[in-house]
Protein backbone atom coordinates (compact mmCIF):
# COMPACT_ATOMS: atom_id res chain seq x y z
CA UNK A 1 0.00 0.00 0.00
CA UNK A 2 0.57 3.45 -0.48
CA UNK A 3 0.84 5.12 3.41
CA UNK A 4 0.72 8.43 4.19
CA UNK A 5 1.65 9.32 8.28
CA UNK A 6 0.13 12.61 9.32
CA UNK A 7 1.55 14.38 12.58
CA UNK A 8 2.03 17.78 13.77
CA UNK A 9 4.51 18.55 17.20
CA UNK A 10 7.66 18.67 18.49
CA UNK A 11 10.37 15.78 17.59
CA UNK A 12 8.67 13.66 20.23
CA UNK A 13 5.57 13.92 18.49
CA UNK A 14 7.35 13.17 14.83
CA UNK A 15 9.76 10.38 16.21
CA UNK A 16 7.25 7.52 16.58
CA UNK A 17 6.28 7.60 13.26
CA UNK A 18 9.60 7.68 11.91
CA UNK A 19 9.52 4.53 13.97
CA UNK A 20 6.57 3.13 12.36
CA UNK A 21 7.55 4.11 8.99
CA UNK A 22 10.36 2.55 9.03
CA UNK A 23 9.08 -0.70 9.89
CA UNK A 24 5.88 -0.77 7.78
CA UNK A 25 8.26 0.09 4.85
CA UNK A 26 9.96 -3.34 5.74
CA UNK A 27 7.12 -4.52 5.32
CA UNK A 28 7.15 -3.71 1.70
CA UNK A 29 4.58 -0.67 2.11
CA UNK A 30 5.66 2.57 0.30
CA UNK A 31 5.73 5.13 2.86
CA UNK A 32 5.29 8.82 3.18
CA UNK A 33 6.08 10.87 6.55
CA UNK A 34 3.23 14.20 6.26
CA UNK A 35 4.57 16.91 8.63
CA UNK A 36 6.16 20.74 9.69
CA UNK A 37 8.67 21.76 7.01
CA UNK A 38 11.49 21.99 9.40
CA UNK A 39 11.55 17.65 9.89
CA UNK A 40 12.40 16.96 6.30
CA UNK A 41 16.13 16.82 7.23
CA UNK A 42 14.66 14.41 10.53
CA UNK A 43 12.78 12.41 8.33
CA UNK A 44 15.06 11.89 4.82
CA UNK A 45 18.08 10.77 7.65
CA UNK A 46 15.82 8.21 8.28
CA UNK A 47 15.51 7.00 4.20
CA UNK A 48 11.76 7.91 4.69
CA UNK A 49 10.37 10.02 1.85
CA UNK A 50 8.77 13.33 3.34
CA UNK A 51 6.33 16.28 2.17
CA UNK A 52 5.49 19.43 3.98
CA UNK A 53 2.25 20.69 5.47
CA UNK A 54 1.64 24.12 6.76
CA UNK A 55 3.69 26.73 7.85
CA UNK A 56 7.40 26.27 8.56
CA UNK A 57 6.70 26.98 12.22
CA UNK A 58 9.94 27.66 14.79
CA UNK A 59 9.42 24.15 17.20
CA UNK A 60 11.82 25.91 19.29
CA UNK A 61 9.69 29.20 19.56
CA UNK A 62 6.89 27.07 20.61
CA UNK A 63 8.78 24.82 22.52
CA UNK A 64 9.58 28.03 24.75
CA UNK A 65 5.63 29.14 24.63
CA UNK A 66 4.70 25.88 26.21
CA UNK A 67 6.94 26.05 29.39
CA UNK A 68 6.30 30.09 29.75
CA UNK A 69 2.49 29.25 29.65
CA UNK A 70 2.20 26.10 31.09
CA UNK A 71 2.20 27.85 34.47
CA UNK A 72 -0.65 25.92 35.63
CA UNK A 73 -2.39 22.76 33.62
CA UNK A 74 -5.52 24.47 32.81
CA UNK A 75 -3.34 27.52 31.21
CA UNK A 76 -1.12 24.66 29.26
CA UNK A 77 -3.53 22.73 28.09
CA UNK A 78 -5.37 25.59 26.60
CA UNK A 79 -2.08 27.30 24.56
CA UNK A 80 -1.57 22.94 23.52
CA UNK A 81 -5.75 23.03 21.88
CA UNK A 82 -4.86 26.46 20.33
CA UNK A 83 -1.69 25.17 19.05
CA UNK A 84 -3.07 22.13 18.08
CA UNK A 85 -6.49 23.20 16.32
CA UNK A 86 -4.44 26.44 14.47
CA UNK A 87 -1.91 24.15 13.21
CA UNK A 88 -4.71 21.86 11.69
CA UNK A 89 -6.14 24.92 10.15
CA UNK A 90 -3.12 26.07 8.64
CA UNK A 91 -2.00 22.05 7.07
CA UNK A 92 -5.62 21.63 6.21
CA UNK A 93 -5.51 22.62 2.32
CA UNK A 94 -2.21 20.68 2.11
CA UNK A 95 -3.62 17.59 3.48
CA UNK A 96 -6.66 17.92 1.58
CA UNK A 97 -4.43 17.62 -1.62
CA UNK A 98 -2.10 15.18 -0.46
CA UNK A 99 -3.93 12.57 0.84
CA UNK A 100 -5.96 11.78 -2.34
CA UNK A 101 -3.21 10.13 -3.81
CA UNK A 102 -2.47 7.46 -0.78
CA UNK A 103 -4.17 4.45 -0.09
CA UNK A 104 -4.10 4.88 3.58
CA UNK A 105 -3.91 7.72 6.43
CA UNK A 106 -2.04 7.42 9.84
CA UNK A 107 -2.65 10.21 11.74
CA UNK A 108 -1.05 11.08 15.26
CA UNK A 109 -4.83 11.16 16.79
CA UNK A 110 -7.25 13.62 14.70
CA UNK A 111 -4.51 14.81 12.31
CA UNK A 112 -5.31 13.60 9.07
CA UNK A 113 -8.94 12.48 9.93
CA UNK A 114 -11.25 14.71 8.92
CA UNK A 115 -9.42 15.10 5.44
CA UNK A 116 -9.72 11.16 5.24
CA UNK A 117 -13.06 11.67 5.49
CA UNK A 118 -13.15 14.03 2.82
CA UNK A 119 -11.61 11.86 0.66
CA UNK A 120 -13.37 8.40 1.74
CA UNK A 121 -9.89 7.02 2.55
CA UNK A 122 -9.03 4.36 5.67
CA UNK A 123 -8.17 5.94 8.56
CA UNK A 124 -5.97 4.73 11.52
CA UNK A 125 -5.47 6.76 14.55
CA UNK A 126 -2.11 6.58 16.50
CA UNK A 127 -2.96 7.73 20.31
CA UNK A 128 -0.11 8.32 22.73
CA UNK A 129 -2.83 10.33 24.69
CA UNK A 130 -6.49 7.50 25.66
CA UNK A 131 -8.44 10.75 26.72
CA UNK A 132 -9.65 11.06 22.79
CA UNK A 133 -10.14 7.72 22.03
CA UNK A 134 -14.12 6.77 20.54
CA UNK A 135 -15.97 4.83 23.43
CA UNK A 136 -19.31 2.65 23.63
CA UNK A 137 -21.53 2.60 26.31
CA UNK A 138 -23.83 0.40 28.45
CA UNK A 139 -22.09 -2.68 27.86
CA UNK A 140 -22.18 -4.17 31.60
CA UNK A 141 -25.20 -4.75 33.48
CA UNK A 142 -23.40 -2.13 36.22
CA UNK A 143 -26.03 0.82 35.32
CA UNK A 144 -24.65 3.68 37.56
CA UNK A 145 -20.78 2.59 36.57
CA UNK A 146 -22.13 2.78 32.96
CA UNK A 147 -23.62 6.27 34.25
CA UNK A 148 -20.84 7.79 35.69
CA UNK A 149 -18.40 6.84 32.67
CA UNK A 150 -20.70 8.15 29.97
CA UNK A 151 -21.31 11.36 31.94
CA UNK A 152 -17.57 12.41 32.66
CA UNK A 153 -17.10 11.28 28.75
CA UNK A 154 -20.07 13.84 27.68
CA UNK A 155 -18.61 16.57 30.35
CA UNK A 156 -14.79 15.77 28.80
CA UNK A 157 -16.18 16.05 25.37
CA UNK A 158 -18.05 18.76 25.62
CA UNK A 159 -14.93 20.57 27.05
CA UNK A 160 -12.26 19.24 24.54
CA UNK A 161 -14.13 17.83 21.49
CA UNK A 162 -16.15 21.25 20.66
CA UNK A 163 -13.35 22.25 19.01
CA UNK A 164 -12.55 19.38 16.27
CA UNK A 165 -16.38 19.55 16.07
CA UNK A 166 -16.62 23.13 14.86
CA UNK A 167 -13.02 22.90 12.93
CA UNK A 168 -14.72 19.94 11.32
CA UNK A 169 -18.03 21.57 10.46
CA UNK A 170 -15.58 24.48 9.16
CA UNK A 171 -13.70 22.85 6.96
CA UNK A 172 -16.71 21.05 5.70
CA UNK A 173 -15.78 17.27 7.10
CA UNK A 174 -18.71 15.48 7.44
CA UNK A 175 -19.58 14.65 11.00
CA UNK A 176 -17.65 12.27 13.34
CA UNK A 177 -18.60 8.78 12.65
CA UNK A 178 -20.54 9.53 9.78
CA UNK A 179 -18.00 7.67 7.17
CA UNK A 180 -18.32 4.05 7.84
CA UNK A 181 -16.85 2.69 4.55
CA UNK A 182 -13.60 1.18 6.05
CA UNK A 183 -12.92 -1.18 9.20
CA UNK A 184 -11.88 1.21 12.51
CA UNK A 185 -8.84 0.78 14.02
CA UNK A 186 -7.28 2.82 16.76
CA UNK A 187 -4.02 1.49 18.26
CA UNK A 188 -2.45 3.06 21.60
CA UNK A 189 1.20 3.37 21.26
CA UNK A 190 1.69 3.07 24.86
CA UNK A 191 3.28 -0.08 27.16
CA UNK A 192 0.84 -2.33 28.59
CA UNK A 193 2.90 -1.31 31.72
CA UNK A 194 1.33 2.14 31.99
CA UNK A 195 -2.01 1.52 29.95
CA UNK A 196 -4.52 -0.82 30.77
CA UNK A 197 -7.22 -1.91 28.05
CA UNK A 198 -10.80 0.22 28.48
CA UNK A 199 -13.45 -1.87 28.41
CA UNK A 200 -15.46 0.94 27.02
CA UNK A 201 -12.89 1.69 23.91
CA UNK A 202 -14.38 1.02 20.60
CA UNK A 203 -13.52 -1.90 18.98
CA UNK A 204 -10.94 -2.07 17.37
CA UNK A 205 -8.88 -0.45 19.74
CA UNK A 206 -5.68 -2.10 20.57
CA UNK A 207 -2.93 -1.28 22.83
CA UNK A 208 0.38 -1.67 20.76
CA UNK A 209 3.27 -0.39 22.87
CA UNK A 210 6.07 2.07 22.45
CA UNK A 211 6.75 2.61 18.53
CA UNK A 212 10.90 2.81 19.09
CA UNK A 213 13.09 2.27 16.08
CA UNK A 214 16.40 0.31 16.45
CA UNK A 215 20.06 2.55 16.16
CA UNK A 216 20.62 3.03 12.44
CA UNK A 217 23.32 0.17 11.00
CA UNK A 218 25.08 3.20 9.65
CA UNK A 219 25.30 5.37 12.92
CA UNK A 220 29.15 6.00 14.78
CA UNK A 221 29.27 7.87 17.55
CA UNK A 222 32.11 10.77 17.59
CA UNK A 223 35.78 10.35 18.93
CA UNK A 224 35.53 12.59 21.37
CA UNK A 225 31.81 11.78 22.80
CA UNK A 226 33.26 7.05 23.13
CA UNK A 227 35.98 9.06 24.50
CA UNK A 228 34.58 10.46 27.34
CA UNK A 229 32.21 7.76 27.77
CA UNK A 230 34.92 5.44 28.03
CA UNK A 231 37.28 7.48 30.83
CA UNK A 232 35.56 6.31 33.89
CA UNK A 233 32.19 4.95 34.95
CA UNK A 234 29.03 5.33 33.33
CA UNK A 235 27.82 8.88 32.82
CA UNK A 236 24.68 10.34 33.60
CA UNK A 237 22.48 11.57 30.60
CA UNK A 238 20.53 15.15 31.02
CA UNK A 239 18.36 15.83 28.43
CA UNK A 240 15.30 18.44 28.39
CA UNK A 241 14.43 17.33 24.67
CA UNK A 242 12.49 19.81 22.74
CA UNK A 243 11.78 22.35 25.88
CA UNK A 244 13.35 25.43 24.95
CA UNK A 245 13.73 27.98 27.92
CA UNK A 246 14.81 31.53 27.82
CA UNK A 247 18.04 32.14 27.40
CA UNK A 248 18.99 33.59 31.39
CA UNK A 249 16.58 30.56 32.29
CA UNK A 250 19.00 27.87 30.32
CA UNK A 251 21.92 29.37 31.67
CA UNK A 252 20.19 29.05 35.29
CA UNK A 253 19.45 25.59 34.73
CA UNK A 254 23.01 24.85 33.57
CA UNK A 255 24.81 26.66 36.59
CA UNK A 256 22.73 24.33 38.85
CA UNK A 257 23.27 21.05 36.82
CA UNK A 258 27.32 21.93 36.71
CA UNK A 259 26.91 22.46 40.75
CA UNK A 260 24.31 19.18 41.22
CA UNK A 261 26.95 17.14 39.26
CA UNK A 262 29.53 18.25 40.92
CA UNK A 263 28.03 17.62 44.50
CA UNK A 264 27.49 14.10 44.04
CA UNK A 265 30.82 13.30 42.17
CA UNK A 266 29.56 11.86 38.82
CA UNK A 267 29.89 12.51 35.31
CA UNK A 268 27.50 13.56 32.80
CA UNK A 269 26.05 13.90 29.25
CA UNK A 270 24.44 16.85 28.80
CA UNK A 271 21.90 17.05 25.90
CA UNK A 272 20.53 21.00 25.60
CA UNK A 273 20.49 22.62 22.31
CA UNK A 274 19.23 25.81 23.80
CA UNK A 275 22.47 26.23 25.83
CA UNK A 276 24.47 28.75 24.29
CA UNK A 277 28.25 27.31 24.38
CA UNK A 278 30.00 30.42 24.67
CA UNK A 279 28.52 31.21 27.79
CA UNK A 280 29.01 28.03 29.07
CA UNK A 281 32.01 26.76 30.08
CA UNK A 282 32.19 22.79 30.09
CA UNK A 283 34.19 21.14 33.02
CA UNK A 284 36.02 18.04 32.52
CA UNK A 285 33.23 15.86 34.05
CA UNK A 286 30.48 16.97 31.53
CA UNK A 287 30.36 16.45 27.99
CA UNK A 288 27.90 18.41 26.01
CA UNK A 289 26.22 16.62 23.01
CA UNK A 290 24.52 17.14 19.83
CA UNK A 291 21.18 14.94 18.61
CA UNK A 292 22.53 10.95 19.05
CA UNK A 293 20.52 7.98 18.52
CA UNK A 294 18.38 6.93 21.75
CA UNK A 295 18.28 3.53 21.28
CA UNK A 296 22.73 3.74 21.34
CA UNK A 297 23.30 6.85 23.95
CA UNK A 298 20.80 5.02 26.18
CA UNK A 299 23.21 1.87 26.64
CA UNK A 300 26.23 4.41 27.43
CA UNK A 301 24.54 5.56 30.72
CA UNK A 302 23.48 5.15 33.75
CA UNK A 303 20.48 6.98 34.83
CA UNK A 304 18.54 10.15 32.67
CA UNK A 305 17.64 13.23 34.38
CA UNK A 306 14.83 14.25 31.98
CA UNK A 307 11.59 16.29 31.23
CA UNK A 308 9.63 13.42 30.78
CA UNK A 309 8.34 14.01 27.23
CA UNK A 310 6.72 11.08 25.71
CA UNK A 311 9.63 9.97 23.40
CA UNK A 312 12.39 10.33 25.97
CA UNK A 313 10.04 8.43 28.69
CA UNK A 314 9.44 5.32 26.33
CA UNK A 315 13.10 5.43 25.14
CA UNK A 316 14.64 5.41 28.83
CA UNK A 317 11.98 2.97 30.18
CA UNK A 318 13.13 0.39 27.07
CA UNK A 319 16.26 1.15 28.13
CA UNK A 320 15.84 0.06 31.64
CA UNK A 321 17.09 3.16 33.16
CA UNK A 322 16.15 4.53 36.40
CA UNK A 323 15.32 8.42 36.02
CA UNK A 324 15.21 11.69 37.54
CA UNK A 325 12.05 13.84 36.75
CA UNK A 326 12.15 17.23 36.12
CA UNK A 327 8.78 18.12 34.41
CA UNK A 328 7.72 21.18 32.49
CA UNK A 329 4.25 21.02 31.50
CA UNK A 330 1.14 19.59 32.48
CA UNK A 331 0.99 15.88 30.58
CA UNK A 332 4.65 15.92 31.42
CA UNK A 333 4.06 16.57 35.25
CA UNK A 334 1.10 13.69 35.10
CA UNK A 335 3.45 11.00 33.42
CA UNK A 336 6.59 11.63 35.97
CA UNK A 337 3.97 11.15 38.55
CA UNK A 338 2.99 7.47 36.69
CA UNK A 339 6.41 6.51 36.33
CA UNK A 340 6.92 7.44 39.93
CA UNK A 341 4.61 5.84 41.48
CA UNK A 342 5.36 2.54 39.82
CA UNK A 343 8.54 3.08 41.12
CA UNK A 344 10.63 3.87 37.91
CA UNK A 345 11.46 7.22 39.12
CA UNK A 346 12.47 9.67 41.51
CA UNK A 347 9.56 11.72 43.11
CA UNK A 348 9.66 14.31 40.19
CA UNK A 349 11.64 17.80 41.22
CA UNK A 350 10.15 21.07 40.54
CA UNK A 351 11.94 23.46 37.79
CA UNK A 352 10.76 26.55 39.16
CA UNK A 353 12.38 25.16 42.61
CA UNK A 354 15.44 23.67 41.31
CA UNK A 355 18.31 23.58 42.92
CA UNK A 356 21.69 22.18 43.00
CA UNK A 357 21.61 20.25 46.75
CA UNK A 358 18.08 18.93 45.43
CA UNK A 359 19.48 17.27 42.11
CA UNK A 360 22.75 15.89 43.53
CA UNK A 361 20.44 14.17 46.23
CA UNK A 362 18.60 12.56 43.74
CA UNK A 363 21.40 11.43 41.64
CA UNK A 364 23.08 9.85 44.55
CA UNK A 365 19.69 8.16 45.90
CA UNK A 366 19.36 6.80 42.61
CA UNK A 367 22.40 5.68 42.27
CA UNK A 368 22.32 3.47 45.54
CA UNK A 369 18.89 2.40 45.07
CA UNK A 370 19.37 -1.05 43.74
CA UNK A 371 15.95 -2.36 44.24
CA UNK A 372 15.02 0.64 41.80
CA UNK A 373 17.76 -0.41 38.96
CA UNK A 374 16.52 -3.78 39.49
CA UNK A 375 12.68 -3.21 38.76
CA UNK A 376 13.72 -0.55 35.76
CA UNK A 377 15.73 -3.60 34.33
CA UNK A 378 12.96 -5.83 33.78
CA UNK A 379 10.67 -3.22 32.68
CA UNK A 380 12.87 -2.61 29.68
CA UNK A 381 12.72 -6.29 29.00
CA UNK A 382 9.10 -6.69 29.21
CA UNK A 383 8.80 -3.33 26.78
CA UNK A 384 11.36 -4.81 24.58
CA UNK A 385 9.32 -8.47 24.69
CA UNK A 386 5.70 -6.14 23.46
CA UNK A 387 7.24 -5.18 20.46
CA UNK A 388 5.05 -2.46 19.76
CA UNK A 389 6.20 -1.27 16.29
CA UNK A 390 6.02 -4.73 15.02
CA UNK A 391 2.49 -5.85 16.63
CA UNK A 392 1.75 -1.86 15.38
CA UNK A 393 2.38 -3.21 11.46
CA UNK A 394 0.53 -6.70 12.21
CA UNK A 395 -3.02 -5.31 12.94
CA UNK A 396 -2.35 -2.65 10.07
CA UNK A 397 -1.61 -5.45 7.60
CA UNK A 398 -4.08 -7.21 9.46
CA UNK A 399 -7.45 -5.15 8.94
CA UNK A 400 -6.06 -3.16 5.62
CA UNK A 401 -5.29 -4.44 2.59
CA UNK A 402 -5.69 -3.73 -1.07
CA UNK A 403 -9.54 -4.63 -1.51
CA UNK A 404 -10.35 -2.99 2.01
CA UNK A 405 -8.46 0.32 1.01
CA UNK A 406 -10.28 0.49 -2.84
CA UNK A 407 -10.99 4.17 -3.10
CA UNK A 408 -14.50 4.68 -2.57
CA UNK A 409 -16.29 8.05 -4.54
CA UNK A 410 -15.95 11.29 -2.93
CA UNK A 411 -17.15 14.91 -4.03
CA UNK A 412 -13.40 15.65 -2.93
CA UNK A 413 -11.54 13.73 -5.11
Amino acid sequence: MKIALTTIGSRGDIQPYIALGIALKKSGHSITIITHPWAEKIVNSCELSFLPIGDDIDINNAAKQFVERSSNNLKGLKFALNFIFDNLRKCHTDLLSTLKDFDLIIGHGIVGNSEADMLNKPFVSISIETMGLQKEYWKTKNIVKEFNIFLSDKLLGAIFGKPYKEYRKEIGAPPIGAVKNYPYLALVAISNLLQKPNPNWRKVTMIAGFFLADTPDDFKSAENLQNFIDAGDKPILITFGSMFHKQEQTINLYKIIFDAISKAQSRALLLMPDLNRKEATMPENIFLINQVPYSWLLSQVSLVVHHFGFGTTAEVLKAGLPSIPIPHIFDQKTRAVQIYELGYATKPLSIKKLNSDTLSKAILKVKADKQMQGKCKEAGIKISNEKGTDKAVELINRYFDDKNTTTHNSKYK
